[in-house]
């Protein structure tokens, strides 16, 4: 499924040095504590902190080269060094350990980064926290059951957060889908000028800042302000590489954060991220106007609580839109009732506008079956919308795709916005470009940006905003977003459809063989005869009377060449070789057209029990493909009852098209087959560039080709005799798309034949 989301229409600076900042390897650390490095196999201290001294009275130099213990006695370094003893890079954080000194205690806590132990030693401050934060987090938990939607869950958690805490201001940042910011929950001090409903540019959080915060949920600075401490690295040590301080509490940010920071007016700041996966959904961002350490034992309780707030956010989203789903349940039925009622399928939809339209919260449709478009509700110019139809076709190439501002994603598309700035694609059935395309009106909002863009505009390297300003900013060209629920309906519905298309084609079917028994299956059989001399009587009159004038032209051009050899300039060797290609492909034309008017009219001795590996080897053998490619069968291959020719024509073209129309010198093509109740299923499949869905269908019509003749060695008939023999075999055939992977898979049934 292709979503694509309304994009932030503000303007946007040049961020890629910003974007490029190692963040998670500044080769410093925030002053308020201290950092010891040791290597996992050696035990001993490759990296120290500059400031070692303040709070182990021991130098750096002192510390560097030599094994822990001696730093931080043995029974820590033997605690503490349990984080190394496993082969993973990233080992679960190990501590804390509670070290005695004669200013006060230490909390030390040690994680394993690639072949290095880091361990962060902070002074242990006094309870910030009049419980304990195990009992503060639960209290916070608790309240948490009273939430019915995600909003309200961020409401609940800002507000428990900022209690637990202290800190001036808690808030709940969302990001959407274009990665741009909006407050949605906040608890403040009373005299602080409120954030809620404040949308901030993506820039704001640059895209790294983004993944490490999938890495490690959570970010404390205590002191804007701070001036950063280098770490000291051994001389022995043969890394000259900046450590990954990723899982690091005392990791320094970006010099561009703390300046921000600085001009929010923001001293310190504590930040929780909240995500799903590899999918950040958003952050819990805390700040105060004053510097403030975040304890250790505070930032767990912060971490706990966004961990919960994660899980539920998710819960409750998926229990909303199962909701949603529930409720238009009852109007996709319906729809679906509706279209199993006698009539054409389009007159079905039109007795069933008001439910499909509300199914999806649409405000028209386009409905685009066997070519014929029909428009319900209130559409674009039907012109209009059978445009916007080809180009999500295209842009989605056979899967579903959702756009909120379509005209300004498609420009040529700008006249569909007042009826169409939202669209929904949904393809129905498979090798066809029947679809239906749901429309959204145009929603003219007004959102309130956190500053006004104009006023940081400048030249030179990008620095952190100063205006946070509101600054407002109405946005045209958008619809309403399309839900998840919105898209499963929509799903649920492609395979109602698809069901009703093939019950219609199978009554058709039996209807037309009714037909014909009633009034005589031989004149209709006489019929099909003489059609058939007919072609067989054309194509062997232009082979005739056209491939002998080509035979000479071709050998005209060959004595040419030959007589002016080497004299000839390259423009007229290079129109001679062009002439004698076209001639090769007419005559290829001719061959081809011969054989596709009696494609399925062959008549063979007696049925063979074929064994399918043994033909493609012998296939394989005849096409003498490139030495990189690999053509093989699935294991096991049960042998089919058929008639050889065409069969062998049938799987000959499809194991040649893979090959010619590949990308790569090298590749591998395998064909596969299955048989139950004495219907065989082939597949042939390949790693080539794959065929786009809306060529699906084109491909079997003959004279055709995806490129032009001059560009590739094709007559466009191959497949159409391919389908003429599967069909006069009593069965069909069709082409998939083959995601994740490169490639395509040319499927088709045979009927096996009786012996």
């Amino acid at each position: 499924m292709t979503r694509l989301s309304a994009r932030d229409p503000r303007p946007r600076p040049d961020t890629s040095i910003c974007e490029q900042e190692p963040i998670h390897a500044p080769g410093a650390i925030q002053p308020h504590g201290a950092l010891l490095v040791v290597d996992a196999e050696s035990r001993q201290v490759t990296h120290a902190s500059a400031n070692l001294q303040a709070l182990l009275d021991l130098t750096p130099a002192e510390a560097l080269g030599r094994p822990l213990s001696e730093a931080i006695g043995a029974p820590a370094a033997e605690a503490l060094l349990d984080a190394g003893r496993g082969a993973t890079p990233v080992a679960t954080p190990r501590g804390p350990y509670l070290l005695e000194r004669a200013a006060g205690h230490l909390h030390l806590q040690a994680h394993r980064t690639g072949r290095f132990i880091c361990i962060d030693i902070e002074p242990q401050a006094p309870p910030a926290l009049q419980v304990s934060p195990i009992s503060l987090a639960q209290s916070i938990l608790e309240t948490f059951r009273q939430a019915t939607t995600p909003q309200a869950l961020c409401e609940l958690a800002v507000s428990g957060l900022r209690r637990a805490i202290g800190y001036d201001r808690v808030m709940a940042y969302r990001f959407a889908a274009d990665e741009h910011g909006e407050v949605i929950a906040e608890d403040r001090a009373t005299e602080l000028d409120p954030y809620l409903g404040l949308h901030y540019p993506a820039d704001d959080i640059p895209a790294q800042a983004r993944r490490h915060y999938l890495r490690q949920r959570v970010g404390a600075v205590p002191d804007a302000g701070y001036v950063p401490v280098p770490l000291i690295q051994a001389a022995a040590e043969p890394d000259p590489r900046p450590l990954d301080l990723t899982y690091s509490a005392l990791r320094s940010v970006s010099p561009h954060h703390r300046q921000y920071m600085r001009n929010m007016g923001t001293a310190a700041s504590l930040t929780v991220g909240l995500a799903s996966g590899q999918h950040l959904w958003g952050m819990l961002v805390c700040h105060h106007r004053t510097p403030r350490i975040a304890s250790p034992e505070l930032r767990a309780t912060a971490d706990l609580i966004g961990t919960v707030v994660s899980l539920l956010l998710f819960s409750l989203a998926d229990a909303e839109r199962d909701r949603l789903r529930q409720e238009r349940g009852a109007t996709l039925r319906r729809l679906i009732d509706s279209l199993a009622a006698p009539g054409p399928l389009h007159a079905a939809f039109g007795l069933a506008e008001a439910e499909l339209l509300a199914m999806v919260g649409a405000g028209g449709a386009v409905v685009s079956l066997g070519g014929v478009a029909q428009a319900y509700g209130r559409t674009p110019p039907l012109p209009a919308a059978e445009r916007a139809l080809a180009s999500l076709q295209i842009l989605g190439d056979g899967a579903m795709v959702a756009v909120e501002d379509l005209g300004r994603r498609v420009p040529a598309l700008a006249d569909c916005a007042a009826e169409g700035s939202g669209a929904l694609l949904l393809p129905l059935a498979r090798g066809s470009d029947d679809a239906i395309l749901w429309f959204r009106p145009e929603l003219t909002t007004t959102v309130t940006w956190g500053g006004d863009p104009t006023k940081d505009a400048g030249g030179g390297l990008p620095s952190p905003r100063t205006s946070f300003a509101a600054w407002k900013q109405t946005i045209t060209g958008r619809s309403a977003a399309w839900s998840d629920a919105d898209l499963a309906l929509a799903a649920d519905l492609r395979g109602a459809v698809e069901a009703q298309i093939a019950r219609r084609t199978r009554i058709e079917l039996t209807a037309l063989q009714n037909f014909d028994r009633m009034v005589g299956q031989p004149n209709r059989q006489r019929e099909l005869e003489r059609s058939n001399a007919a072609l067989e009587e054309f194509a062997y009159a232009a082979s005739h009377d056209l491939k002998a004038p080509l035979r000479a032209i071709g050998h005209l051009s060959e004595w040419i060449a030959e007589d002016i050899g080497p004299t000839a300039s390259a423009d007229t060797r290079e129109n001679l070789a062009l002439l004698q290609g076209r001639v090769a492909r007419r005559q290829s034309l001719l061959d081809g057209l011969l054989a596709y008017s009696r494609a399925g009219r062959e008549t063979e001795p007696s049925v063979e029990t074929i064994d399918i590996a043994a033909m493609v080897d012998d296939i394989v053998a005849t096409l003498a493909p490139p030495p990189g490619f690999r053509i093989t069968c699935e294991a096991g291959l049960p042998p089919l009852h058929a008639h050889r020719i065409p069969l062998g024509i049938v799987l000959t073209n499809l194991i040649g098209n893979a090959v010619a129309h590949h990308d790569r010198t090298e590749g591998w093509v395998t064909v596969g087959m299955t048989l139950a109740g004495g219907l065989a299923e082939f597949r042939v499949t390949d790693d080539g560039p794959g065929i786009p869905a809306r060529f699906h269908e084109r491909i079997f019509q003959i004279f055709q080709t995806l490129a032009s003749r001059d560009e590739v060695e094709a007559s466009g008939i191959g497949l159409a005799i391919v389908r003429k023999h599967v069909q006069a075999n009593g069965g069909t055939i069709w082409v998939e798309s083959a995601p994740p992977r490169r490639g395509a898979v040319f499927a088709f049934t045979w009927v096996e034949a009786t012996r």
